[in-house]
Formats: structure tokens, C-alpha cells, sequence
């Protein structure tokens, strides 16, 4: 028997009949009335406040399917009083922002049953890509934004997980490295969370998956998807994965998300293995993002004085790369990127453990089908998995979740400084892409080799040790919740 598409009932404060229609995209609440003269109709529960026409008037409001977290039928404590039809949503503006909102009905007792079933038919529709009641491991960042993540998580985040029914499990990490020994050590976290949730910036998500990377059952572990809260000061997992940085859309997202594959990274230095999911970068993104520590009071702009004062210096970071380069012309990689962009990502992975490395470590030969470039004039080092690093760097604009590629992109130091402006200029809205004047290339395995006695390296956004370190891929290896089933980036 087919679930029923519609329901009437009454608005609470005025008793105005109301029809509640399921269609293809959207829950439409629809009321017709003729009304007769008065100053105000007062609200229509909480979605419209309008002024009370004199004719009949047909006025129609829509909560689409992604927004709604929850309905339910609460029964009537009297008898003769009817039942309250409630439902929870998240009004989402143009811009991504969202709060959360509830609307509510009444329900004559011979609808009950109906109304029943008309609930059961819209949260099937309002969660056709994931699953409901989701349980949820978040991981809270006390430090992060500057002390004020757990206020704005108990705030913005918890009563919308509370609204969505989300079984939810929160603890606080103490120090750094926490997350990854929670995820290490955790029992039965395969079988008992449906994601990890970061209440953090991007350091907590790169303690997740190498915490992930040391259970014995690995392969098995990366297959729980992994989303961000954005509580930092660098949010690019969220960026990526939703499209915004509002910390109540990311919430709705999280509830909403749908698991998709993702490539991962082997890092290896000195004797340690890690896995990075963001990027690795040395020259003067490191230095700008790691060497401003004095400038902190600046804010975000540290970074960007920093790295005027940089390239006027003319600053080199001399080292010897080599890299296994698979496309390197502009035509190849848009090609690539067209090919790759339109495949579904599902969360299947074909690994059955922590791949083995195939090119070895940091420590071993370099492969004799990689090209070996010395620069003493390097300006720009950097590598990706995502297209956005920030709010205003589109960086790797052909990154994709999936591909089986990095995108590497460097920059020497040697062509006219204007030209580097011009570059750093183009980097907020990918225009970079096109420059003649930097290397953009699709890779799966490079090893750096710094020259300098000492300066940055950061792999995620974290300070790694200044030296040697090698990086391969791993198709498909993890596991993200995204908005959409795809980046949230406008390509190339």
C-alpha cells in the first residue's frame, strides 16, 4: 500500500486549515482561508508573519527534503483535544547559513493513523541518501577557535543533532595526539559509529585517520566516514566537503551527509609512517602559515603579510624533488579531471588492509621512472587532495575525491615578483591554473629533500620535522561524509 503524500491539518495559533504535500523536492504547506477584516493574522507557526487580506488568498511555504531533521506525532493528553504533528528543520539561507526551526500542527483524531504514515513517507524522502538516528562520535577540540569550541558546538551543533534523534557521543580531547589514541584504542568503533565527527580545526581530522591507520582491523576502519565541525582556525575538510564554514549547516550536513571514497596519502619520514589527507607543503605556504606565530594578533591577515614580505625578499628554499609525474600539460589534466568528475564515489573500498607501500620509504632508492628536479630558487611547494585550503584559496581547483591523483603545484622564484603577486592574486578563485608561470601536475608519489639547514614543512596544516619525507597515494583508502556525494568546488 502506497504511504500517503498528503495530510491536513491546523496551524496552533490561529486554527487555520492547513495542506501538508509531499512532492518530488521539497515538503510544500499550503493554506487557503477567506478571512474577514482585521489588523493581523499573527504567525503562521514559525515560517511566515503576514498581514490579514480581506479575500481569499492562497499562500504556500516549502521546507526542502536535505533540511528536515525530524517529525513526529505527539498524542493529545485529553481526550477530546486533537494531536500535535511537529516538525524539525534547519531554515537554510542563500549564503549556507542555517538555524534551526520547528513548525507545528494540530491533527484531528480520525487523520491520526494517516498522519502516522504521512511521517513515515517524509523522512524516508528527507533521508533517501543516508540513514537516520545516525550515531555519532564527535570529538571535541577544547582549544580550538581560540577556547570557544565547545561553546559553539553546545550551542549551534548539539540541539540540532538532538532534533535530527542523532545517538550521539561526545568527548573532549586533552591534549595534542588525543583523537588519534581514542581512535586507536576505541572498541568496536566499526560496528558502533556511523561517522567521526571533528568539533576542531583540520588537526583534529589528521589525528582521526592516523589513529584510524593503527587499529588492526585498518582497512575495515577507514570505511567509517569522517566529517568536520568548524571549530579552528583552519577548516578546509568542512570547506570541502559542504561548501561552508557555518557551523549549523555543517551540522546539518553531518546528519545528512552521504559517505563517499577517498583517496589517502602515505607519508613517510625519518622512521614513521603517517597518513595525510589534506596536503604537504614547504617554501612559503609553510613558512607564511607556520612562521607567523609573532603575528597572531593580526588574525587571518598574518598570512597574507607574511607572504608579501616574503616575496619581496625573494626568498628561496633550495631542495632536490622527485616525483613520479603522470600529467603535467593544462589540456591532459582538464581532460583527466572531465573524465573523473561525473564517476560516483560510493563509500565501497576494495583494500582489505593498510596498503603496503610501493615505492618504499623515505630511506629507500628513488624509482628510476621518477623525474628528479634540484632547484636552488624554489619560491612554492605545494600539494593536494582538495581544492580548498581556505575560504580564499581555491589552491588545487582539479582536485577530486577520488581520481588517484595529487594535485602539485610549484613555483620558482626566479620569474618576476609581479608575477608571483599576480599568481597569489588568482589563487582565491583558481585562476592560477592557467598561469604559465607555475608547474601544475597531477602526481601519485614524490619525495622532497630539503637543502636549508632548517625552516617548515607542514603536512595538514601541522608542524612535521624539517626533513627529507616521501608521499604516496592510496585510491580510494578513506571515508568522508559529504553535502552532495562530491567536493563543494567549481573546477576547472
Amino acid at each position: 500500500m502506497p504511504l500517503p503524500d498528503s495530510i491536513v491539518g491546523y496551524t496552533k495559533a490561529d486554527g487555520v486549515r492547513v495542506r501538508l504535500l509531499l512532492e518530488d523536492r521539497f515538503l510544500l504547506i499550503d493554506h487557503a482561508q477567506v478571512y474577514s477584516s482585521q489588523s493581523s493574522l499573527g504567525c503562521f507557526s514559525s515560517i511566515s508573519c503576514v498581514s490579514a487580506p480581506s479575500t481569499a488568498i492562497s499562500q504556500q511555504n516549502s521546507i526542502v527534503y536535505f533540511n528536515v531533521l525530524w517529525a513526529e506525532l505527539l498524542p493529545s493528553t485529553l481526550q477530546s483535544q486533537p494531536a500535535v504533528l511537529t516538525i524539525d528543520y534547519c531554515k537554510v539561507k542563500d549564503d549556507k547559513k542555517a538555524t534551526l526551526d520547528r513548525v507545528s500542527f494540530l491533527i484531528d483524531a480520525q487523520n491520526e493513523r494517516a498522519c502516522e504514515a504521512w511521517i513515515g513517507n517524509l523522512l524516508k524522502r528527507s533521508y533517501r541518501n543516508t540513514i537516520r538516528n545516525k550515531r555519532l562520535l564527535v570529538l571535541i577540540n577544547p582549544f580550538g577557535g581560540q577556547g570557544t569550541a565547545m561553546t559553539r558546538y553546545k550551542t549551534y551543533s548539539s540541539p540540532i543533532l538532538t532534533a535530527a534523534r542523532c545517538r550521539v557521543e561526545e568527548v573532549e580531547t586533552k591534549y595534542r595526539g588525543h583523537a588519534a589514541e581514542i581512535i586507536e584504542n576505541m572498541e568496536r568503533l566499526e560496528q558502533n559509529c556511523d561517522a567521526i565527527v571533528c568539533c576542531s580545526g583540520d588537526g583534529i581530522p589528521h589525528e582521526v585517520f592516523n589513529g584510524l591507520s593503527k587499529r588492526t582491523n585498518a582497512a575495515a576502519a577507514f570505511k567509517v566516514p569522517v566529517c568536520q565541525l568548524p571549530c579552528g582556525s583552519g577548516n578546509a575538510l568542512c570547506l570541502n566537503l559542504v561548501g561552508s564554514n557555518d557551523l549549523s549547516f555543517a551540522t546539518l550536513s553531518a546528519v545528512k551527509g552521504i559517505p563517499i571514497s577517498v583517496d589517502l596519502c602515505s607519508l613517510t619520514q625519518d622512521n614513521k609512517r603517517y597518513i595525510t589527507f589534506l596536503s604537504q607543503a614547504l617554501g612559503m605556504i609553510a613558512d607564511c602559515d607556520l612562521g607567523t606565530e609573532n603575528m597572531r594578533w593580526m588574525g587571518e591577515s598574518r598570512f597574507t603579510v607574511g607572504l608579501i614580505m616574503r616575496v619581496l625578499a625573494g626568498a628561496k628554499y633550495p631542495c632536490r624533488v622527485s616525483v613520479r609525474i603522470l600529467h603535467e600539460s593544462r589540456t591532459q589534466i582538464r581532460q583527466v579531471y572531465l573524465e573523473h568528475k561525473n564517476k560516483e564515489h560510493t563509500s565501497t573500498s576494495e583494500h582489505t588492509q593498510l596498503p603496503d607501500l610501493k615505492y618504499g620509504t623515505v630511506h629507500d632508492p628513488v624509482p628510476e621512472d621518477w623525474k628528479s628536479i634540484d632547484s636552488s630558487s624554489l619560491a612554492v611547494f605545494y600539494v593536494g587532495k582538495m581544492p580548498w585550503m581556505s575560504s580564499d584559496a581555491l589552491f588545487f581547483p582539479a582536485a577530486l575525491p577520488r581520481d588517484g591523483y595529487l594535485d602539485m603545484v610549484i613555483i620558482d622564484s626566479s620569474i618576476p615578483k609581479k608575477e608571483i603577486f599576480s599568481i597569489l592574486l588568482g589563487v582565491a578563485e583558481g585562476k592560477h591554473f592557467d598561469s604559465k608561470y607555475l608547474h601544475y601536475y597531477k602526481v601519485d608519489a614524490y619525495r622532497i629533500e630539503p637543502k636549508a639547514h632548517s625552516g617548515y614543512i607542514s603536512i595538514d596544516g601541522e608542524s612535521f620535522s624539517f626533513a627529507p619525507f616521501q608521499v604516496e597515494l592510496h585510491s580510494g583508502l578513506g571515508t568522508m561524509l559529504s553535502r552532495t556525494g562530491e567536493f563543494q568546488a567549481p573546477g576547472i
